[in-house]
């Protein structure tokens, strides 16, 4: 129980932070334009491609996902990370299906829905209205991964220049694709990216419930 008040608590507190900003922005520049929501990409998509370009990415993204990052990881830095309370995932280490109702709550809302709205629905689409669509979905994503290595940083993990580089990579290129499928594949609904990025998240954090 403790653990579901816990992530129901980190859910609403990211939630209210990275809705912020994009809020103050909306309410005044455009609240007189359009409402919130439909500003910052949070109604039904609409594909836009045809089935075969939406597969390409679906089994591009499969296997970027998929790669397994942590053989490049030196083993001193991969168990400084799975005894780091900075990893959110380790919160849920080997609670096995205790750990899904707050794994669901904290990668779908916590991290899929808040940081969806921040960078995919709030800085993509401003970056992309004024740099077009290719560098505005490049830039989110450089500072999507610049942002996870700051939280490392802030929080004073040890994992060296090297996994900081990887991570930068990882979540740089995970952002340009959740970019990429939301204003190219889809009508500009940051939906399809919420969904994608928390159920990434969530696989994660089974991994290491059930490991």
């Amino acid at each position: 129980m403790q653990l579901i008040l816990s992530s129901i608590t980190t859910a609403i507190v990211n939630l209210l932070l990275f809705s912020l900003i994009p809020f103050v922005w909306w309410f005044f520049r455009h609240r007189k334009e359009t409402g919130f929501f439909k500003w910052i990409g949070l109604y039904k998509p609409e594909r836009r491609s045809g089935w075969p370009f939406l597969l390409v990415f679906a089994v591009g993204y499969y296997f970027f996902y998929n790669f397994d990052y942590t053989r490049l990881i030196p083993a001193e830095t991969l168990a400084s990370l799975e005894s780091s309370e900075a990893v959110s995932a380790n919160a849920f280490a080997g609670l096995g299906a205790a750990a899904i109702l707050p794994a669901l709550i904290q990668n779908f809302i916590a991290n899929g829905v808040a940081e969806e709205i921040l960078y995919r629905g709030f800085l993509c689409k401003r970056f992309c209205g004024r740099l077009g669509s290719l560098r505005g979905i490049v830039l989110q994503a450089v500072l999507f991964g610049l942002m996870h290595n700051a939280l490392f940083l802030i929080a004073g993990v040890d994992v060296g220049l090297w996994y900081h580089t990887l991570m930068f990579v990882f979540t740089g290129m995970g952002a340009l694709l959740l970019g990429l499928l939301n204003e190219k594949l889809f009508n500009g609904s940051i939906i399809p990216g919420i969904l994608l990025h928390g159920a990434g998240n969530f696989l994660a954090s089974m991994l290491v419930a059930f490991g």
